[in-house]
């Protein structure tokens, strides 16, 4: 395969879960340690967004060894609280575009909360990616590590884009047919 036709295209794995899961909670189920190793990082979750009932929970988390915590069933504050005390949800509530933070001890106030990080994740590099769908925000899928420093590549980019476009309406079919 050329690098040209790879970077059209999902990893032979993730695509497999999307062509072969059919519903979104058994794709989610699937997706998250199958994006985990191929992205090389600890854990893997996604947070889902209800924007009528405005819930935010972690549905679907993985994790790569037991001492990073596990976030499945976390619910999150409102968007104006979280929104204040996490830079990072701000900017997923003005743009689709994932953030991609090396380190959080030197991303700077306007991208990361740095207290809040350590405390409420303890990760030290992450990829903010918003879910959106039909212009409204339905989730974030968030990647890290955990002990050192990460440089994103741009396979890394490129696959967490074609990722986020893929998970949207799906995101969306889970919380309107589901719930949280």
């Amino acid at each position: 395969m050329t690098n040209k036709s790879m970077n059209l295209q999902l990893s032979s794995v993730l695509e497999t879960i999307f062509e072969t899961e059919q519903e979104p909670n058994a794709i989610f189920k699937a997706l998250m340690p199958a994006l985990g190793e191929t992205l090389k990082c600890d854990r893997c979750f996604l947070l889902l967004l209800d924007p009528q009932r405005k819930i935010q929970k972690v549905t679907h988390c993985w994790r790569n060894n037991s001492r990073w915590p596990d976030l499945t069933g976390l619910i999150w504050a409102e968007e104006a609280e979280l929104c204040e005390k996490d830079p990072l949800m701000a900017i997923a509530y003005r743009t689709p575009e994932a953030v991609f933070v090396e380190d959080i001890e030197t991303a700077g106030p306007q991208i990361v909360n740095l207290t809040y990080e350590q405390e409420e994740f303890g990760h030290r590099a992450l990829i903010h990616a918003p879910i959106y769908h039909a212009g409204r925000l339905f989730g974030i899928l968030e990647p890290c590590v955990f002990e050192t420093p990460r440089v994103w590549t741009k396979n890394d980019r490129r696959l967490t884009a074609l990722v986020q476009k893929k998970l949207g309406p799906l995101a969306e079919a889970y919380v309107m047919r589901i719930g949280l």
